[in-house]
């Protein structure tokens, strides 16, 4: 439960690294990921049950790499820490994160941080095991033992206990597995 982001799987996305905060297509992205992505709720009595999830995991395509590092920070909380007017306002957007994930009971909702951040390399996706609602960026067409570590993600989905999402970014034809977003 207090697990903390998978550095050795993933790189955080940088406000720095995109020239703007949103655009449709970066809205389009983020609605994907949110997409069956809840309502991630455990019954009040058993917090132990698996939760329900409607889609545990899905993977989509973009040519956009820019439009999936601002789906990152649009998910986790980024834009809200940066805006925030204080060290005490940014805390307490930390400390509603935290008080989120242990509420078990409570659907998944929009304002809910996501972990996000690139793939480091997707070969080593197939251990991954979410602390929170999660969107893994990755970039660059899927090697043999890249579209295996998908592969074994995938068949591992409904003993995740919190949904994932894979963005391929690639100018290359469309994985048969993901679904495409539209620029």
């Amino acid at each position: 439960m207090f697990s903390r982001f998978d550095a050795a799987r993933l790189r955080a996305v940088l406000p720095g690294e995109v020239g703007a905060r949103r655009c449709r297509h970066t809205d389009a992205v983020v609605a994907a990921c949110r997409l069956g992505a809840g309502p991630a709720t455990r019954p009040w009595s058993q917090p132990w049950v698996p939760p329900r999830i409607e889609w545990p995991m899905g993977v989509f395509h973009t040519a956009d790499a820019e439009a999936a590092r601002r789906a990152c920070l649009a998910l986790d909380g980024s834009w809200q820490m940066q805006d925030a007017p204080g060290s005490g306002a940014r805390m307490g957007i930390r400390l509603r994160a935290l008080v989120s994930d242990a509420k078990w009971w409570r659907p998944l909702q929009d304002s809910d941080a996501w972990d996000s951040g690139m793939a480091v390399d997707a070969a080593q996706l197939a251990g991954f095991k979410p602390r929170r609602a999660t969107l893994i960026v990755v970039e660059g067409e899927l090697n043999a033992a890249g579209r295996k570590a998908l592969a074994a993600l995938e068949q591992r989905a409904f003993e995740l206990p919190r949904a994932v999402r894979v963005l391929l970014v690639s100018s290359g034809p469309l994985p048969p597995f993901a679904r495409h977003i539209p620029a």
